[in-house]
């Protein structure tokens, strides 16, 4: 029931970053601990993801193991180019579904587990969300993917969610809950007592903003209700002191308070490319940046700060930027990104 998403969303909570050795290092150790199913990276992020993606799936650490990456030809190449299974999300902000369905149904007959998040599910009628749901059975696709992409969702309305899709036949259904209200693990028992059929999870609940729910407290849930015993606390402990030292090391100890819901500074913090591409959705302008950073993100930063660029070279930046936290394996300060993008003109 379980996806461990450490990888992949663990990458985009503020200030931090992990190497390819990091993140190879995780996955050996959340994989000794019983975790069969696991989300390991954005392929079209950087040259970085699609190596540790492919090689993960290589070693076979995960029964089920998937790249994550957006409904476009491109993305799904890249992703089935890895060997891991198709991992996919919608759009922000959604210019032609008919596109979106006629990629949907291509990687689908790619021969791997296909699934795909709708994202913001509470900003949406639960009878759009149940379309969508149906729509994705007709394209043969595994797994829908519910997000409360925003953390604004509340147990009673998840569970309505959840209850309903997961009726749905020929699908299965996972839950993604963020934690911007201090809701998410709330919401994902309510998911799992719903019906749904996998929870995201997370070391220290790592993630964008906030986070989402927290690995191995989900894993304490599942034992003691006896929905999943295969996954062992003392084993996952390996993997959580693993990352409290590479946290500590890179942020200090002040990340876990930064990382409360409501009190903490990560509430405002972005990291994704795409949140920062859809202002109307995600409307802070502090961001963190490594691998997942975006063009527009890189732009925002260079305006804030009064850096003048040249339009045509700001691929270029954001290449070097991508490089250079891959190469660290840390999150870029400010002075870095100008930097950077003064030493690119």
């Amino acid at each position: 029931m379980l996806t461990d998403d450490t990888l992949r969303e663990g990458m985009q909570s503020p200030g931090f970053a992990l190497s390819y050795n990091e993140k190879m290092e995780l996955a050996r150790l959340i994989s000794i601990a019983g975790v069969k199913r696991s989300l390991v990276a954005y392929p079209s992020a950087h040259k970085s993801e699609f190596q540790v993606a492919k090689d993960i799936a290589d070693k076979r650490y995960f029964n089920e193991i998937f790249a994550l990456g957006r409904t476009i030809k491109a993305d799904i190449d890249l992703i089935n180019d890895t060997g891991a299974n198709i991992s996919l999300h919608l759009p922000f902000k959604i210019d032609n579904m008919n596109d979106i369905y006629e990629n949907i149904k291509y990687a689908c007959t790619l021969g791997k587990i296909v699934e795909v998040g709708f994202v913001d599910i509470d900003m949406f009628d639960i009878n759009e969300i149940l379309k969508f749901c149906n729509k994705m059975a007709e394209l043969n696709v595994d797994v829908v993917q519910l997000p409360d992409t925003r953390g604004k969702m509340e147990p009673e309305a998840m569970k309505k969610i959840i209850e309903a899709a997961s009726k749905i036949k020929g699908i299965k259904i996972e839950a993604h809950c963020h934690n911007d209200h201090g809701l998410a693990m709330a919401n994902s028992i309510s998911a799992i007592s719903s019906g749904a059929d996998y929870i995201d999870t997370t070391i220290f609940g790592m993630g964008e903003r906030n986070g989402i729910a927290d690995s191995i407290t989900v894993v304490d849930y599942l034992n003691r209700h006896g929905i999943e015993g295969d996954i062992n606390i003392d084993s996952m402990r390996m993997a959580y002191n693993y990352m409290y030292d590479i946290i500590i090391r890179k942020i200090g100890d002040k990340f876990f308070t930064d990382n409360m819901p409501v009190y903490g500074n990560n509430s405002e913090i972005q990291t994704a490319g795409t949140h920062v591409a859809y202002g109307s959705v995600f409307s802070a302008n502090h961001y963190s940046v490594n691998v997942y950073t975006g063009r527009k993100m890189i732009i925002e930063i260079l305006k804030n700060n009064n850096i003048q660029y040249n339009e045509n070279n700001i691929g270029n930046i954001v290449k070097r930027i991508k490089d250079e936290s891959a190469s660290r394996g840390e999150a870029l300060p400010v002075s870095d990104i100008i930097k950077i993008a003064g030493d690119t003109l």
